[in-house]
């Protein structure tokens, strides 16, 4: 790789454009938004997992004090609505699927009113039957159909088979030939794993306000990583064209992929409607545990073909993933499938694969994205797969793997992976003695760094100084730093001398958003494009300013070709005769996906009580290939988040569902890891090149997908048995341990 340039504000770990709004108060998030007469908004929800309405009555909900409207499926159009398919309604009009479900809403003058009268909704069930478990749903035939009309519903990929009972999509990935790989096979090995569902355990709860202007066009305020994209499905929900719909920027308390959609804002907007009046609605935590959009729960198998030599030659992966009760939550990338599942043969050179991946509807809470959707659940059980392959050979689960892993590319580039998982085997002193009941765990993850289109609109100012608005959405990552640092680089100039402004869907026409690490690459690229065509717009008067014939611009500088100079500062404070801006652009890029992958290979040290059963991480080891570091600090801050997040999964995090019912209605009950479960780290970073501005690569989710792999192949190390669930419970592990 060559030398990097002498940066003078890449690189540096820049302090968060936007952190002394948060920690001083000043940050506005939904909840802060108070405008003339709003009202409080509340759902009625259904306390039923599945279940055929009889009766609706909200007479004594209308008789509560300070009460303004009432609205049930009968107030609203009938619809169904969803980000890719259309499968779920704003209210139940005909059945609920699962507790938790939407089937009235109430608007009050207090929260305590609104809440008071939801109770008071009196609501006639005739139960149904029902079925929690994506295996049971999709076999037995005597389980219900949950959407016994899914074939009518828009946006049903074309490919799922008329015998698929309760499966929403389904996404097949084959190569080679499966029969002719086992056929060659000495060894066979077949097990299958779970995983649970995980909630993202944001601070912020869901929260939305809609107010409906004087002349009719929508204004929403709410915690959404994905604006412009909402303000489609919005839209699409309530029938009003996106001119008419603005999407106001709000600060979001950590989301972790869950906040694309805010079911919440077409209930207020209905309740605005009704009431002429602003409607604001903040989820309750229990609100949020019990009934919004958690991690996929899985049930994988897998089957190899192995010779006795290591070599990998066929591999059938099945995937049941557990959508809940609806599938509407999920975009159309995949079909509604989830990339992860891509992933459940892993990375390595295997001539005959099949995995099958389908999304089976059950009656639990609707399952949606999380931080590297579906590649924590594939990548665990592909790497536990490859190490009870490795036992049964009696081979050594690193050597197997880098047997196995290609290391170049067909046009002849480097494939990273097998340097970066050496370089976490040599951090977490893979051969080197340990004691009883001790155990080292591999895992390898690999993510590209996203891509979609993005605006920057750039200004410079009077002063000298740039003004950068985006409208990428604050989701606590540091994407507004990292546009103000790639500003300050092309320009030159201290990035205190660039005033980034965060914008809503009317300051520019497009954003991609928050989401599939695609921030940097996306908004950096629009705003360096800005940046320099401001600067291309600029040459002739800083030639006139210069006498010269023409003129470049250098590290805050005007040169003229003899060497004269004149600063930025300078320039503008010339040229610049009044508050119009003398240049400015709106540019919109949409740079392409990069054809490699990021690769992060992760070791995991741990200690098992023999007693107990209880897991204590000793040291964990992140080693990724990364482009440039634009902001270490929040680089080394993500990839620590990842890790957290990951060791929650691995060890403790479980959104149990029993009879339909989250049982884990609060804080208390669901555990999540706090600062006395932070591991010794080691972090290491090896250098490529990315497609991002200045080589840089995304760094948000990567470092997540392997943890829960790394940590449950050295729990099994550890007691010399492999544990087939997550998380691995110190009850799971003693029954593992005690066969």
């Amino acid at each position: 790789m060559a030398a990097a340039p002498a940066f003078s504000v890449v690189g540096r770990p820049i302090p968060r454009v936007e952190g002394f709004d948060k920690v001083t108060g000043g940050a506005e998030y939904t909840a802060d938004v108070n405008l003339s007469g709003i009202l409080w908004g509340k759902n009625v929800r259904s306390p039923y997992p599945h279940a055929r309405f009889v009766s609706i009555d909200t007479s004594r909900a209308k008789a509560v004090p300070g009460v303004r409207a009432v609205i049930t499926a009968a107030d609203v159009p009938h619809k169904r609505v969803g980000r890719a398919l259309r499968d779920y309604e704003v209210f139940c009009s005909e059945r609920v699927r699962y507790i938790g479900d939407i089937v009235a809403a109430v608007a009050a003058d207090t929260a305590e009113a609104a809440e008071e009268a939801a109770l008071l909704v009196d609501v006639e069930y005739e139960e149904l039957p029902a079925v929690f478990d994506p295996v049971e749903a999709m076999t037995d035939p005597k389980a219900p159909l949950i959407h016994p009309d899914l074939r009518s519903y828009e946006g049903l990929p074309d490919n799922i088979p008329e015998d698929f009972r309760n499966v929403c999509s389904q996404l097949l990935v084959e190569r080679g030939n499966l029969d002719d790989g086992f056929a060659q096979a000495e060894v066979v090995v077949e097990h299958t794993y779970s995983t649970p569902m995980q909630y993202q355990a944001y601070l912020e709860p869901m929260a939305s306000v809609v107010k409906i202007g004087d002349t009719g066009r929508v204004e929403v305020w709410t915690s959404i990583k994905i604006p412009f994209a909402f303000k489609r499905e919005l839209s699409d929900t309530l029938g009003v064209p996106p001119e008419q719909i603005l999407i106001h920027r709000v600060n979001i308390g950590g989301e972790f992929g869950s906040k694309a959609s805010a079911p919440d804002a077409a209930s207020g907007y209905y309740l605005a409607r009704a009431t002429g009046q602003p409607i604001k609605f903040i989820n309750t935590s229990q609100e949020d545990l019990t009934a919004a959009t958690p991690r996929h729960a899985a049930v994988i198998t897998i089957k190899s073909g192995v010779k006795r030599d290591g070599t990998l030659v066929a591999w059938d992966a099945r995937i049941l993933w557990n959508s809940g009760a609806y599938g509407g939550f999920k975009p159309p990338i995949f079909g509604g499938n989830l990339g992860g599942s891509n992933n459940a043969a892993g990375w390595w050179s295997i001539p005959n694969v099949r995995i099958d991946a389908r999304m089976v509807y059950t009656n639990a809470v609707p399952c949606a994205y999380m931080r590297a959707p579906g590649q924590p659940q594939a990548i665990y059980a592909a790497e536990q797969h490859m190490d009870a392959i490795a036992r049964e050979l009696g081979m050594d689960p690193l050597e197997i793997r880098l047997k196995n892993l290609p290391t170049r590319q067909p046009n002849g580039e480097e494939i990273v992976a097998p340097r970066v998982l050496k370089a976490a085997a040599d951090a977490i002193g893979w051969n080197t003695p340990k004691p009883k009941y001790v155990g080292r765990g591999l895992g390898l993850g690999a993510r590209g760094t996203g891509a979609g289109p993005s605006t920057s609109d750039i200004t410079l100012n009077a002063d000298g100084t740039i003004t950068a608005v985006t409208a990428i959405p604050d989701n606590g990552t540091g994407g507004l730093t990292i546009v103000g640092q790639v500003v300050a680089e092309v320009w030159g100039i201290p990035i205190d001398r660039v005033h980034v402004v965060h914008g809503d869907t009317d300051s520019v026409p497009v954003d991609v958003g928050s989401g599939g690490s695609s921030i940097t690459n996306s908004a950096g690229h629009s705003a360096m494009a800005a940046s320099q065509q401001v600067q291309e717009q600029l040459v002739p008067l800083a030639a006139d300013m210069l006498n010269a014939s023409t003129a470049h611009y250098e590290h805050g500088t005007w040169v003229g070709p003899n060497g004269e100079r004149v600063s930025l500062q300078e320039f503008a404070m010339e040229m610049i005769q009044s508050e119009e801006p003398l240049a400015h652009a709106q540019v919109t890029m949409a740079p392409e996906r990069s054809p490699n992958q990021q690769y992060c290979a992760q070791a995991a040290e741990v200690e098992v009580d023999p007693e107990t059963g209880e897991v204590h991480v000793r040291k964990f080891v992140a080693a990724q290939d990364v482009g440039t570091i634009i902001n270490p600090v929040g680089h080394q801050g993500q990839i620590e988040g990842c890790v957290m997040q990951g060791i929650g999964l691995a060890l403790m995090e479980e959104l149990s569902v029993e009879d339909g019912r989250v049982t884990a209605a609060h804080f208390g009950d669901y555990k999540i890891p706090t600062a006395a479960d932070i591991p010794p780290m080691v972090t290491v970073n090896i250098e490529t090149t990315g497609p991002g501005p200045y080589d840089a690569k995304g760094i948000g989710e990567t470092p997540h997908a392997p943890t829960a792999a790394a940590i449950a192949a050295a729990v099994a190390d550890a007691i010399g048995k492999p544990v087939f669930r997550l998380p691995l419970t110190p009850e799971r592990v003693l029954a593992a341990m005690e066969g």
